[in-house]
């Protein structure tokens, strides 16, 4: 049976390839200025995706839930706030 870790895992992984393709068809980079965020895209949308398969509708929560849990999982977890900009900034691709 499938551990939680195996379904992140695989949930990361199925973004991440559809992340890539969907970019390699942009015809311009997501980012045009500042600097990049400590998590990828690829985990800010796992991570959103879980979270709404749990119940938890809104970023700060989503955000509580896996700096509390899941840390592990990502290594370069941000601020609440660095987290909520790029999930925002993500729309494009969602």
């Amino acid at each position: 049976m499938p551990s939680f870790l195996d379904y992140i895992t695989y949930t990361f992984i199925k973004i991440d390839d559809s992340l890539n393709k969907i970019l390699a068809e942009y015809d311009r980079p997501l980012r045009t200025r500042g600097f990049l965020p400590k998590l990828s895209d690829s985990e800010v949308i796992t991570m959103e995706l879980i979270g709404e398969l749990f119940g938890i509708h809104s970023t700060v929560e989503i955000w509580r839930y896996f700096n509390k849990h899941q840390t592990y999982l990502f290594q370069n977890f941000s601020s609440r706030i660095q987290f909520a900009k790029q999930c925002q900034n993500l729309w494009i691709v969602k």
